[in-house]
């Protein structure tokens, strides 16, 4: 998901955790080892992810 107000900030989640890149994709990053199996991000600049069994994380910027 694409973080709103950026330049190319995005999150990727998956179940060996989450990523972000702020250079469009080229360079990516972990920030958190949860499994998640979505994320979406709002315009409050704060990104929800949902995973398995109920598991839900607000992740901000």
């Amino acid at each position: 998901a694409w973080l709103p107000h950026t330049r190319g900030a995005a999150l990727a989640v998956g179940p060996t955790g989450t990523d972000l890149t702020t250079d469009g994709g080229r360079t990516w990053r972990t920030v958190d080892t949860g499994s998640y199996d979505s994320v979406d991000c709002a315009p409050d600049r704060g990104c929800w992810a949902s995973g398995e069994k109920g598991r839900v994380a607000r992740l901000e910027d």
